[in-house]
């Protein structure tokens, strides 16, 4: 029985990856059109890495789905002890535009590899790609194991407010509040991976070339929209001027003089959103603060949607920058001499999805993470934790809920159900049932000593 439910599960997972090949070509031009992704990146952060999530489950789905033992105690002799993952039932996946195929296909592994049928809601903010991913899914699955809907905020409080038995949410926080609102009705279990202020803690010790590498890499990975790319620097204030510096190299080691122009280079996914940024650096430098703009020319215009690689220095807690999350390519700058103070900063701002530390110094590395709180934290690199399936993946309190990735996703998707089973008639537990006099007072108190 659990050799064909497992042999079932993973032809439904082959089907899926059979299905993101044939279709690789109007991936790639749908998510040129809705975010301007060159194609290198696209296959390596939107499809390669669901091949590898496939894979792993392929490859562990008789472990997850198996009977998963536990010790016996002592006073249970006589029992077997042991905990067994069952499909949750009809679960809801509301997936974000940022990365619209991966984060859409990733949950909907775990769902399926769980043995659930899923719904699909991909993102309006990304036409073409949703597009794609419906006549994707469609090729290889009825309705009736993977549904796609697709629409705006209406679909999704529809839906919301169906009585699935779990809803996957990627996306802002407060869209994710509502979702969790409406989870509430029916007491659905939830996982939200939501947004935050992700720091990138940098003191004198650290190696400021790989600094610059990692950090630029992260901060202006499709175009800054990552949930948890490095979201502001916080750095040691007598290297600042060395980090912008190397930053700003890097930036046209990567994008050439003019990354404005550059075809490595990704469009802001919508108008809204590209207003929404450039009034953030604006009032910034409005406030105080120093624009640095490689190449020297901030932005394309709203028809082309592109905003150039930047870092602001001179920020402050007040600025709105440093208030909600960037999500665009723009790295804010703030400088300390304290240490205490980095805790001070972070704790004024959402709770971290990510934390990083650049630093070789051990002692401040572990004060760093010893005083400070994120879902995830990478030291001397960032944003690679995600592609790990073994790391579980996801927030703290504001940035998220629940763990995604791997075996993660498996049990988000699962129900957990303990077994206790007795496999012989010998058994002390009897001594212990009333009435509680004579021989069953005093192992009563035998056991409270014995405890």
């Amino acid at each position: 029985m659990l050799s064909s439910k497992i042999r079932e599960r993973k032809e439904v997972l082959n089907k899926l990856w059979y299905a993101i090949e044939a279709y690789e070509s109007e991936i790639l031009e749908a998510l040129f059109k809705d975010l301007g992704k060159p194609e290198a990146e696209a296959l390596l952060h939107e499809i390669y890495p669901l091949k590898k999530e496939i894979q792993f489950a392929i490859n562990n789905l008789r472990l997850w789905m198996g009977k998963r033992f536990v010790g016996t105690p002592f006073s249970m002799i006589g029992t077997r002890h042991y905990v067994k993952a069952e499909p949750k039932g009809q679960v809801l996946i509301i997936s974000p535009w940022n990365f619209p195929v991966m984060l859409t296909l990733r949950p909907l592994i775990g769902a399926l590899a769980a043995g659930n049928s899923v719904v699909v809601k991909p993102s309006e903010h990304t036409p073409h790609t949703s597009d794609v991913l419906k006549k994707l899914l469609g090729s290889v699955f009825d309705d009736d194991l993977v549904k796609v809907e697709l629409g705006g905020p209406k679909v999704a409080a529809s839906l919301t407010a169906s009585p699935f038995n779990h809803i996957c949410f990627t996306g802002g926080t407060n869209i994710g509040r509502l979702v969790m609102s409406a989870a509430a009705e029916h007491l659905c279990s939830i996982t939200l991976e939501l947004g935050g202020k992700s720091p990138v803690i940098v003191d004198k010790s650290a190696n400021l070339k790989n600094l610059a590498i990692k950090v630029a890499w992260g901060k202006y990975l499709n175009a800054g929209q990552v949930c948890i790319a490095p979201d502001h620097l916080l750095v040691e204030d007598s290297i600042e001027t060395a980090v912008v510096e190397k930053i700003s190299g890097r930036i046209t080691e990567m994008f050439g003089t003019n990354p404005i122009d550059s075809p490595d280079l990704g469009k802001i996914v919508n108008l809204n959103h590209f207003e929404r940024i450039l009034k953030l650096i604006k009032d910034a430098v409005k406030d105080g603060a120093k624009l640095h703009v490689p190449g020297g020319v901030l932005e394309s215009g709203p028809d082309i949607g592109k905003i150039s690689p930047c870092i602001l220095t001179g920020c402050t807690n007040e600025m709105a920058i440093m208030k909600e999350e960037v999500f665009g390519p723009v790295l804010p700058v703030m400088t300390w001499k304290r240490k205490e103070e980095i805790v001070e900063i972070i704790d004024k701002n959402p709770h971290p999805l990510a934390l990083y530390i650049f630093s070789k110094d051990k002692f401040l590395k572990r004060w760093f993470v010893d005083n400070t709180k994120a879902g995830t934290t990478a030291i001397n690199e960032v944003v690679i934790q995600v592609a790990n399936p073994d790391l579980p993946f996801g927030g703290i309190q504001t940035s998220g809920i629940g763990r995604s990735a791997g075996k993660a996703s498996f049990d988000s998707f699962s129900n957990l159900r303990s077994f206790v089973v007795q496999i012989s008639t010998l058994s002390a537990l009897h001594l212990t049932f009333p009435p509680f006099k004579g021989r069953g007072l005093f192992i009563s108190r035998l056991v409270r000593k014995w405890l």
